[in-house]
């Protein structure tokens, strides 16, 4: 099954202060926040990571110059690689959005790239070719892991996280590194290395692995994995993995609702009238922004919240709150070709049934049809902004319920669960093949020079 080892880390120089350089996955910087890091410092990763800036148009010369960039960091001793294989334990604390403080344990390792048949790496959500494409040409150009896939593992009976509590807790405070992440959250992490490591990253052979997080990712390391090889090269046959246990106390997962873009707008009365087939309106329509923000607040305490959605009209500023009826909901489902684990997500229901036999927008459309926020405030910002038609409020899918649907080797809609916080990523670095080789030897030319340290 799974084949989890520990790796030589390249990680940024100890005396480089982690929260000028480190910065969310790139995919949900927005331009603005994007000029910020880079400007924050010269060693910031997004220089590496996002070489074409959110809205701009990819060309070659973008992800050269993000080799160059990488390559120079290494040749300056910006980034150092370990001496020793070990594992990057990461305690990542953060609120919820009850407000009460949570740490979600994890580590980085070293994962031998399978094929998604092979069942040792489970998806759950359908991928679009475009984020791919991106990434497969900043892997051509730089050959490095730059981030990591975030994956579970399951650990019903504790002992993996058991031996990881053990292998963190030898780590010194001297030795910790702690990141913030600009919103009142911390990433500490500590290298562990030896017998400790290897233990940890033994415990989960014989275990699949579930992608929370990183599915574009995990498929074009597979893409460009096959294509080195084409050429004789197997030294892109790992990838580097955030590795979480699906039974961390810290394991948060959030709905993502939807904003949905491109369809007519509509009154309560049409857009009741479109979906009355497979859904009941329940209680009467709220009327008024800070009203609607109340009311969809409080979804997850109605009754069947699986069933029941929040369906906002921005330009009435209306919300109407509906429930899936049954039997005709999951027959409909069911003549789909969805098992009932499938069936029994609200997101299965939005996706197939409201969003497409009423609207019209099919899995297809997505991608440009529908974004996502994660808590209704942001979703109602948004929807007021003028750009949205419709905004679809859910529960979350539980990280239970993700875990049973990949086992079965069925998937979700994009962005069914969203885990909770992203990873505040970058604290590590691997350089796949004859790129460590040429690390090394920059490193060595460039010992005794003093690089700039980051502002």
């Amino acid at each position: 099954m799974a084949d989890v080892t520990p790796f030589k880390a390249m990680r940024y120089r100890a005396d480089i202060a982690l929260d000028d350089v480190v910065a969310p996955p790139y995919d949900v910087l927005s331009a603005a926040q994007a000029a910020a890091l880079r400007a924050r410092s010269p060693y910031n990763v997004v220089h590496v990571d996002l070489p074409v800036p959110p809205g701009e148009k990819a060309d070659d010369a973008a992800y050269a110059r993000a080799a160059r960039t990488l390559r120079r960091w290494r040749a300056d001793g910006v980034l150092v690689r370990d001496e020793q294989p070990g594992i990057v334990v990461v305690d990542q604390t953060f609120s919820g959005p009850d407000g009460r403080e949570r740490t979600r344990r994890g580590f980085i390792a070293r994962l031998r790239l399978t094929s998604l048949d092979d069942r040792v790496v489970l998806p759950h959500e359908r991928t679009h070719a475009g984020p791919k494409v991106d990434r497969l040409r900043l892997y051509r150009a730089t050959h490095t892991d730059l981030s990591q896939v975030f994956m579970l593992f399951p650990d019903d009976d504790g002992s993996a996280g058991a031996l990881l509590d053990a292998a963190a807790a030898g780590v010194s405070e001297a030795d910790r590194r702690t990141a913030h992440d600009g919103d009142g959250g911390r990433a500490v992490t500590a290298v562990v290395t030896g017998t400790a490591a290897r233990r940890v990253a033994e415990a989960l052979r014989g275990r699949p692995l579930y992608i929370a997080d990183g599915h574009h990712r995990y498929e074009t390391a597979l893409a460009y994995r096959d294509e080195r090889r084409a050429m004789g090269d197997q030294s892109a046959d790992t990838l580097m993995v955030h590795l979480c246990s699906l039974s961390d106390p810290g394991l948060t997962v959030l709905p993502a609702h939807r904003l949905v873009r491109g369809i007519a707008s509509l009154s309560p009365e049409a857009l009741l009238e479109r979906i009355k087939t497979y859904f009941d309106l329940v209680g009467e329509p709220v009327v008024g922004i800070d009203a609607c923000r109340t009311a969809l607040e409080a979804l997850p305490a109605r009754p069947d919240p699986v069933r029941t959605f929040g369906l906002y009209l921005p330009h009435r500023e209306t919300c109407l709150f509906v429930r899936a009826r049954e039997p005709q909901a999951s027959e409909r489902l069911a003549a789909g070709g969805l098992s009932p684990v499938s069936a029994g997500l609200s997101v299965s229901l939005l996706h197939e049934v409201l969003l497409g036999d009423a609207l019209g927008v099919g899995h297809d459309d997505t991608e440009t049809h529908v974004d996502y926020a994660h808590s209704v405030s942001g979703a109602l910002a948004s929807l007021g902004a003028g750009r949205y038609g419709l905004g679809a409020f859910l529960n979350a899918t539980p990280a239970g319920r993700v875990r049973a649907v990949a086992a079965r080797g069925e998937v979700m809609p994009q962005k069914a669960p969203y885990f909770y916080p992203k990873l505040l990523t970058r604290h590590a670095f691997h350089a796949l093949g004859a790129c460590v080789a040429r690390a090394s030897r920059g490193a060595r030319r460039g010992a005794g020079a003093a690089p700039r340290r980051a502002r």
